[in-house]
């Protein structure tokens, strides 16, 4: 397994005071203050100690086999180069457990070529494959194929992704024509992009709106004619990015925005779903607040209800029933009733 980031950054900041020809030999007192002072963070003797260990492992375990010695005449560390003259973990290769990751993580990328984000990012794809040789024989694509997520397809609005980026990265606002579909109408919007974010094989370009004046989210099929526009940004200040649509399922509220607060959401799930619902959550919020006498559950969630948490709950069809809130029980009857008169009311040929 490849070490974590901070780890690799720490063993590279060992690496160059080893092979610093201005001070040979350092201590771990020389250690510790060059690795807290490029990271701006304490580190324990220890942990440079397990550091040392972990670099002096073999490749099998994710270390680079360094010959590091200790030298007790001048208490310093050092790399044995006349065993393994020049060594430096830097010009040390990926391990086998490295390319293999690597393998896979391309063979995942590579189904989102798909979504024609811009040529450079599918080129970009196309040389990581090619650079941890990827394309083999028949034989060799096993590892390639050994991971297979759903096929992302294309949508409305995917070619306006990069200028979305780029907004976000360079702070500049964005000017567009947004279409409602449940208001059948036209809007121009100027918003000061903060990220991009994917619900439901869906992406949203997320930003202070200045229409709204707030934080508001706004699906890429319906946006037309984005343009990059000079004006001050408007940085964001109140909204936890990282936590913004954590307590939903999906992004499009039933209720108006104002009112956005989590509640409890009781379901009742059958024995035949239940394992499937306690093995892969509804929710990072779910709780088993019951297991009925025929393994039949209630699942409990606290969360702002959305059309696609509705949408979830019928797809489970006569598996899943929503006791509370009373109110969106309402909702879901509804919808069911709708559904089944439909069903009555039109009649298909064979």
């Amino acid at each position: 397994m490849p070490p974590p980031s901070e780890a690799a950054l720490r063993y590279a900041i060992i690496d160059r005071c080893l092979t610093n020809p201005y001070k040979p030999y350092p201590t771990m007192d020389d250690l510790k203050w060059a690795i807290e002072r490029e990271l701006k963070t304490s580190v324990s003797t220890a942990t440079i100690q397990k550091d040392i260990a972990q670099m002096k492992s073999g490749e099998d375990v994710g270390g680079y086999s360094a010959p590091i010695k200790f030298k007790k005449s001048v208490n310093g560390y050092y790399y044995d180069l006349e065993t393994f003259p020049d060594f430096t973990i830097r010009s040390s290769g990926l391990n086998e457990k490295e390319i293999e990751a690597i393998e896979l993580a391309a063979g995942v990328l590579q189904h989102f070529k798909g979504i024609k984000v811009n040529d450079t990012f599918n080129q970009a794809i196309d040389k990581l494959l090619s650079s941890v040789d990827i394309k083999k024989t028949n034989q060799e694509k096993k590892l390639t194929n050994a991971i297979q997520p759903e096929e992302t397809t294309y949508m409305r609005g995917m070619e306006q992704f990069e200028t979305f980026v780029n907004s976000i990265k360079k702070r500049i606002p964005v000017s567009f024509i947004h279409y409602s579909y449940d208001k059948k109408l036209f809007k121009a919007i100027n918003i000061h992009p903060y990220l991009m974010k994917e619900s439901n094989k869906r992406w949203y370009l997320v930003g202070y709106s200045e229409e709204h004046k707030e934080v508001r989210y706004f699906g890429l099929d319906r946006i037309y004619d984005p343009i990059l526009i000079e004006k001050k940004f408007i940085e964001n200040e109140g909204a936890d990015l990282r936590t913004l649509f954590d307590n939903k399922i999906g992004l499009n509220t039933i209720h108006d925005k104002e009112i956005e607060t989590p509640e409890e959401v009781l379901l009742w799930v059958s024995q035949t779903m239940a394992n499937y619902i306690k093995s892969m959550p509804l929710h990072k919020s779910q709780t088993i607040t019951e297991f009925g006498g025929y393994g039949e559950l209630h699942v409990s969630l606290n969360l702002v209800p959305t059309y696609e948490l509705v949408a979830l709950i019928l797809s489970y069809g006569k598996h899943m029933e929503l006791i509370k809130p009373k109110w969106l029980r309402k909702e879901v009857e509804k919808e069911l009733e709708r559904s089944v008169g439909r069903y009555k009311k039109t009649k298909r040929n064979d």
